[in-house]
């Protein structure tokens, strides 16, 4: 008697994508030790932009904090006038 349920018909084979199929070697999965370079790219082209984005920031909040400082001046000497 077979323990599997009628009902559940076997899985359809599916083929094996060639690329990694490039990586088994006498059967065994060999992980790879680098970053695939495409992987390596977008994390260096992401790490630009987040830089950058920080120094977008830090400059605007440089010119606000400024710009409110001579406000601040402004306002002070209309006062004692």
């Amino acid at each position: 008697m077979s323990r599997r349920s009628p009902s559940l018909a076997p899985r359809a084979l599916q083929t094996i994508d060639p690329r990694v199929l490039r990586a088994v070697i006498g059967g065994r999965f060999t992980p790879r030790t680098t970053l695939d370079p495409v992987l390596l790219q977008g994390m260096q082209e992401l790490s630009k932009a987040i830089a950058s984005v920080g120094q977008n920031m830090a400059a605007a909040k440089q010119s606000s904090s400024s710009q409110m400082m001579q406000m601040m001046q402004q306002m002070m000497q209309s006062r004692h006038r």
